[in-house]
């Protein structure tokens, strides 16, 4: 008798078990699903953050290779046009940010401004504003909504709750799951409704798995000082509380309170101007030690014993973030000191933020990052069409005939909006940056309208249509807008395809062509959804084993 109970009351206990898993996979991927969606997508769009950036500053175009006296010649234009500078942070160029960029204050207001010259003649470029590339990076985990955000770190935080949550779906899904290799290779397309897209949210969810467990993880790693202030607070108190920056300096490599003397010193109303600096032995120097690694930036700011210089490697050239950094007397040009920690816990925190910022990958495995992305965010969006789909079903199996529920309409028509209507969203904002007058105030800020206006725009289409027409409206017209861009491109500026092409410019044509193939792909899918018909509500089947067939997890299905 005993044989015969126990193994059923252990896998009752089991099946509870994976069913309260599969209740909070559901529902933690729910609640904040639209917004996890927007998340993976600009983040996806960031790994290509500084082609976008170039991309819309077309006046960047033609720039030719920087050659080793840049740096020198990069100084004395700045001088020149700023002759009471105090401090400066100077990028220098690369095959993907070709102009020099320099961020510099002077004796005046003592705040940031920046400078794009020529890389060989050292010119000072005028390229247009805008919101670039750079908006994707900062949307993506500070929500931010206008260029000069104010309300960044409470969008740190929902960003960190949202990312908290997709964790927690992550690995319950993973619990849940009880064929995960299977679903490699199961999906039915033709199946259509419920079925098709349970199978597109398994395998998406399923192929890039230890991708998205990395990304997730790392994102809450970078923030933690935010999200987990308890052992700073412990560690570093301060005057007013916490001494934060203490922390930081420390997790840099360098003594506490280095960083603000610095910040301090360089908008000094009293900080005198800097004088011309001999860079070209510190960055003989730098590879030197370096054995041939890249500069990636200078900065020069004023102390009491003179000018410092300080040399950071490029962060594309190792895994871990941030890159080595080399200090020198800028009086003299003799090394202090060599700012690279190397910690086990430093190490492990900068290993986890090079993996989620991926600057470290060449082009090739830039691109297989981004195909993650993609992914995740299909896995996203199938997860939250398969939510509206399974009670669109169960609905049309109680009454054929009645209309969708309020809330069922109301998650239908947000997912068309949030969801179908954010490349419609992208491709107002590239149209915004070729259309807007170059000299309009506030451009950037003018380029975001653009963006969200177009979003909202689909999430009225999203609520008034929510059905496949709805869909097909929002995104063929994404589809055709990324389609005519590079035509846009041809039209208003010299860099396009028929520029870049013959000169084999693939940072510019890549852009050109990859709009092009996405608006296929968009046309394509809206074709899709206006020539396949919707499926039929299944007939009502008898009570119990309607319980058996439906699926009610996950896996299950």
């Amino acid at each position: 008798m005993s044989r015969s109970t126990t193994p059923p009351a252990k896998s009752t206990a089991q099946e509870g078990f994976r069913q309260a898993m599969s209740w909070l996979h559901t529902w933690s991927g729910l609640v904040l699903g639209w917004l996890l969606f927007a998340i993976f997508v600009t983040g996806t769009l960031s790994f290509f953050k500084n082609e976008f950036n170039l991309w819309m500053r077309p006046e960047l175009h033609g720039l030719p290779a920087a050659d080793s006296l840049v740096a020198q010649r990069a100084q004395q234009a700045l001088r020149a046009h700023a002759p009471d500078v105090t401090q400066f942070i100077m990028r220098l160029p690369d095959p993907r940010t070709p102009a020099v960029t320099v961020l510099w204050r002077g004796t005046g207001n003592g705040r940031f401004e920046t400078l794009m010259l020529h890389p060989q003649t050292g010119a000072v470029l005028q390229a247009r504003e805008t919101a670039g590339g750079e908006f994707f990076y900062r949307f993506h985990f500070e929500l931010r909504t206008a260029h000069s955000g104010r309300w960044t770190l409470q969008g740190r935080w929902i960003v960190g709750v949202a990312t908290l949550l997709m964790f927690v779906a992550l690995l319950t899904g993973v619990v849940t799951h009880r064929r995960i290799f299977k679903d490699f290779f199961t999906f039915r397309p033709r199946k259509g409704g419920q079925r098709a897209w349970l199978d597109a949210h398994n395998v998406s969810g399923v192929l890039a798995l230890p991708f998205y467990l990395m990304i997730t993880f790392s994102g809450l790693m970078i923030f933690h000082a935010i999200y987990m202030p308890a052992g700073i607070n412990a560690g570093y108190p301060g005057a007013q509380g916490t001494d934060t920056q203490a922390y930081f300096d420390e997790l840099q490599g360098d003594v506490a309170g280095a960083r603000s003397a610095r910040r301090t010193r360089g908008g000094d109303a009293q900080a005198q101007p800097l004088p011309e600096i001999k860079l070209a032995p510190m960055l003989e120097q730098a590879g030197h030690i370096w054995q041939g690694g890249r500069v990636g930036g200078i900065s020069v700011a004023g102390s009491p014993q003179g000018p410092v210089v300080e040399i950071t490697r490029h962060d594309g050239d190792r895994l871990q973030y941030g890159p080595p950094r080399l200090r020198f007397d800028g009086s003299t040009g003799s090394l202090l000191n060599e700012l690279n920690p190397q910690g086990p816990a430093i190490k492990t925190y900068g290993v986890l933020y090079g993996l989620h910022l991926a600057r470290f990958a060449d082009t090739g495995l830039r691109w297989t990052l981004f195909g993650f992305g993609v992914l995740g965010s299909l896995m996203i969006a199938s997860g939250m069409v398969l939510w509206s789909v399974k009670r669109r079903a169960q609905s049309q199996r109680k009454a054929a005939v009645a209309g969708l529920p309020f809330d069922e309409r109301l998650v239908a028509g947000l997912n068309i909006g949030l969801m179908g209507g954010l490349p419609l969203a992208i491709a107002a904002i590239l149209y915004a940056n070729r259309l807007l007058p170059a000299t309009l105030p506030q451009r950037p800020d003018a380029e975001l309208l653009w963006f969200f206006s177009a979003w909202g725009l689909a999430l009225l289409v999203g609520l008034l249509w929510p059905q496949r027409s709805g869909w097909a409206a929002v995104l063929g017209t994404a589809g055709l807008g990324f389609l005519a861009l590079p035509l846009l491109n041809a039209l208003t500026t010299a860099a396009h395809l028929g520029a870049s092409l013959p000169a084999h410019e693939w940072v510019w044509a890549g852009m050109d062509l990859s709009f092009s193939v996405f608006g296929l792909l968009l046309i394509g899918l809206t074709r899709h959804l206006l020539h396949r018909s919707a499926p039929l509500p299944q007939r009502a089947a008898r009570p119990a084993r309607s319980a058996a067939a439906t699926p009610t997890t996950t896996q299950e299905a």
